[in-house]
């Protein structure tokens, strides 16, 4: 299991999204006090399931979401999804997929939702997955902090889940705690239900009872339903003759209505008029008094700029006259200093010729003094050389005397060696010889062993790049089988929702839904309490249309389509009777045995002839036969038109005598009204039934697909688990070939060295001995000119001894000399300062 990446949008100071993706290595994240590095550690722990809003450094939970700033506003919400590679063998998670994406959201209303891979999860499935891994919200893995000092400074038994979870034992340790949880439960309800059998037990006497009064109850309600029937039909015959009143003063009204609508239109498009009138003024008063501003700003403009001029020029004037008495003053004081010059450069003159003698002779002085100086540093020099060569000659000495005594000692030593040296080499090279014949046998072993190793490992290379492009294949599957899951869950999650909107009758008006749930509880009766006749439903749920004719049947039937489909002129009575009983509203409805079918007019037939006619809208409807006449007496007298020009034309055609749908849903009536615009194109009650079957042709299609892949996905899967066995198989091999290779490497390594060291010693002792022999003959060499050395070196040591007494005795005199011309030098600094002064003074 490795983490791949970690995505924060909304949570604490990340309002934008997010995504730290973390490559291989260890990555490490820092910045300055404040800048949000606690934040991420926070969202890590949040996203795996942490509930305590103070381990996350918060009051309560909506402190994780963005608050906003003075240029952001609030988030509504907090998210973050962290990602995991799942495709390591011996450490996946308890999951299917080889990458695993958690997400948790919670929003400022105190919602919370968790995904694993976007699929709707509990917050225990989370807090399950990543047990015994040692990452979830109580893992040891995220150490916050003060985490190691909290840890420290518990108990043994709170330190335990630590523990616990390290070994790999929490995730049972949970079950175990929720299995004694439930069983524990289980008891209480049992218990509860003992005592309830028991009070149940002891009601049922006075139950019996009461089930007595309560049939007795029932039979005087039917006595009552029959007489409110009966004044029920007395209350209808009055409230029709009050209807057709009332229609008529309705119709009336209507007329009133018109008449004054119109009147307001007109009223209305002369006060457009001279509204439009009324603002062109408006803009052109406007544009004037900008005009106005803008000249009155020049006016003011040059009239400053005229005033500040006026007042630089007699500035100006004043200055000019100061200035030319300060010139006439500056005049006067150079020809008196120029005066003074002349008379200053006169004696400079003077002065600089004795200062230039001074100088020559100071110069020739210094000459003098470096001249005896460079002497006195050669004679020194060669003083120090001269001391130099007197200590090497010492030293030389010494090392010559030293060489003597050596070469004696050693002349004596070497004798008694010679004799044990020749032994201990024939002793070492009778090992050699036994060592190199048990290299050659290692060896050749050796090579055997590599020779199968390098077989299996060719064979370990096709296998695993078999078994990984298998991988590959099986997830690209997996991806594509997930894809498929996803759309089909979607697709079924639609297909209940229409159903659950059909059964509800949601898009239906009240009326409609109280009819449909009273039948259903069987709540609509006769006069003598029976049953009533069968309810089919709305219209919509009788008939059935395709989808691109929808529309127009849709607008065709209008209001119709919520009308309810019963079975006689009983049925329809009975239902009226209940809504007006529960104040329920007014419901239409579609007896069977009373609703006729309409033919075809003249005009209907000759529309055929007509550009763009579809058909009559009845034909496009598909029902039951019962049910034919209800839509015959609907759309018989309607056409559908492909669009609304060709329907235009057909209807001025025939004097505006048929009415005429199109297919996208605009209407021309009778008479010549046209009724259009936008319409529903989805979700339309009458189309839930196309989009339902649409949707499960969808299905079916999906299911066939999810099957075909599944049965690839064991295919392969059966095929990875082969060559899993094999690659198994040929590690144990390569392990043992290693294995076996490591030890005899080990003991050809250990044989070689043993032979180097071997030889090398021996070559050691032929180099020793022969060493020995020749260093007798060079003893006595160097005997004889170190001897010689001697000599001559003792004579040196008395040459250079007198040399040096000579050289100091010259050095001593010049050093004498140096001092006196510092003495002259000094004297002539003093005279020099005091002529500069005087210059100066001048």
């Amino acid at each position: 299991m490795y983490l791949k990446s970690l995505e924060l949008q909304g949570f604490k100071s990340f309002p934008d999204k997010t995504k730290l993706t973390f490559g291989s290595g260890t990555t490490v994240i820092v910045g300055p006090n404040g800048s949000g590095k606690s934040n991420i550690s926070d969202a890590m722990r949040w996203v795996l399931g942490e509930i305590s809003s103070k381990a996350i450094r918060g009051t309560r939970m909506g402190d994780i979401i963005f608050g906003g700033a003075d240029s952001r506003k609030p988030m509504g919400y907090a998210e973050v999804s962290v990602t995991f590679d799942n495709r390591d063998p011996e450490n996946r998670l308890d999951c299917m997929y080889d990458e695993v994406t958690v997400t948790r959201r919670y929003y400022r209303s105190g919602d919370s939702e968790y995904y694993i891979n976007r699929q709707p999860v509990r917050l225990k499935d989370i807090y399950e997955l990543f047990m015994n891994t040692g990452v979830g919200r109580d893992g040891y893995s995220i150490i916050g902090q003060g985490k190691i000092a909290e840890i420290i400074s518990r108990k043994s038994d709170e330190r335990r889940s630590i523990f616990e979870d390290a070994s790999g034992i929490a995730k049972y340790r949970h079950k175990k705690t929720d299995a004694e949880r439930k069983l524990a439960d289980t008891e209480d309800n049992m218990t509860r239900i003992n005592d309830v059998f028991m009070e149940v037990a002891a009601q049922v006497g006075p139950l019996e009872k009461e089930a007595e009064k309560a049939s007795r109850a029932i039979e005087l309600l039917e006595t009552k339903k029959r007489v409110d029937v009966q004044l029920w039909l007395y209350d209808t015959d009055k409230l029709q003759t009050e209807i057709a009143e009332a229609e008529d003063h309705f119709c009336r009204s209507s007329f009133d209505l018109q008449t004054v609508n119109d009147t307001i239109a007109s009223y209305e498009a002369q006060n457009e008029k001279l509204f439009d009138i009324s603002q062109n003024n408006k803009y052109e008063s406007e544009q004037l008094l900008s005009k106005i501003s803008e000249q009155t700003s020049i006016n003011h403009r040059l009239d400053s700029e005229y005033q500040v001029s006026k007042t630089n020029v007699v500035h100006t004037t004043e200055l000019m006259a100061g200035a030319a008495e300060v010139i006439g003053e500056y005049e006067k004081a150079i020809e008196e200093e120029s005066r003074e010059l002349l008379t200053r450069r006169d004696r400079m003159e003077v002065l600089q010729q004795q200062l230039a003698l001074r100088q020559k002779e100071h110069a020739d002085a210094v000459e003098e003094q470096k001249r005896l100086r460079a002497e006195a540093e050669v004679l020194e020099g060669k003083i120090a050389e001269a001391l130099v060569d007197l200590r090497g000659y010492e030293k030389e000495m010494t090392d010559v005397k030293v060489r003597l005594s050596v070469i004696a000692t050693a002349k004596s030593d070497d004798d008694g060696k010679n004799t044990s040296t020749l032994e201990e080499i024939a002793k070492y090279e009778g090992v050699s010889a036994e060592l190199a014949a048990k290299i050659a046998k290692s060896e050749k072993s050796l090579a055997t062993y590599e020779a199968s190793l390098a077989d299996v490992n060719r064979e370990m290379e096709e296998v695993s790049a078999a078994l990984e492009e298998a991988y590959e294949c099986r997830k690209k599957l997996e991806e594509q089988c997930a894809e498929k899951k996803l759309k089909s869950d979607s697709a079924k999650q639609r297909i209940d929702t229409f159903r659950a909107m059909e059964e509800q009758f949601e898009g239906y008006s009240n009326s409609v839904r109280f009819v449909m749930k009273a039948y259903a509880d069987g709540k609509i009766t006769d006069r003598s309490g029976a049953p009533c006749g069968k309810i089919y439903g709305p219209l919509t749920q009788v008939i059935r249309v395709e989808d691109r004719y929808v529309n127009a049947v849709e607008t065709a039937l209008a209001a119709n389509l919520q009308h309810i489909v019963v079975a006689d002129e009983e049925t329809a009575k009975n239902a009226m009777f209940a809504l007006k009983k529960a104040e329920a509203g007014r419901a239409t409805f579609f007896p069977i045995t009373s609703m006729k079918g309409q033919t075809p007019t003249h005009e209907m037939e000759e529309s055929r002839k007509f550009r763009g006619f579809v058909a009559y809208a009845d034909e496009l409807v598909e029902c039951d036969d019962k049910f034919r006449d209800i839509v015959s007496s609907l759309l018989g007298r309607t056409v559908v038109f492909d669009n609304i020009d060709n329907a235009t034309e057909m209807a001025k055609a025939l004097k505006y005598y048929v009415k005429v749908v199109t297919l996208d849903g605009q209407q021309i009536q009778i008479g010549g009204s046209f009724t259009g615009g936008s319409v529903r194109h989805r979700g339309s009650i009458l189309g839930r039934a196309g989009e339902i079957r649409a949707m499960e042709d969808t299905l079916k299609v999906l299911g066939t697909e999810m099957a075909e892949l599944n049965s690839e996905i064991d295919r392969i899967s059966r095929a990875i688990g082969e060559k899993e066995n094999k690659v198994s198989a040929l590690n144990d091999k390569r392990r043992i070939l290693d294995v076996m290779k490591s030890g005899e490497s080990t003991t050809l390594e250990q044989l070689r060295a043993k032979r180097e060291a071997n030889d090398t010693l021996a070559d050691k002792l032929r180099a020793d001995y022969g060493s020995v022999v020749e260093q007798h003959r060079r003893y006595e060499e160097e005997v004889v000119s170190l001897e010689a050395r001697e000599r001559e070196l003792q004579e040196g040591i008395k040459a250079i001894s007198e040399f040096r007494s000579d050289r100091d005795v010259e050095k001593n005199e010049i050093l004498e000399r140096c001092e006196a011309l510092a003495t002259s030098i000094t004297e002539f600094y003093v005279k020099t300062i005091e002529a500069q002064k005087d210059i100066e003074t001048e």
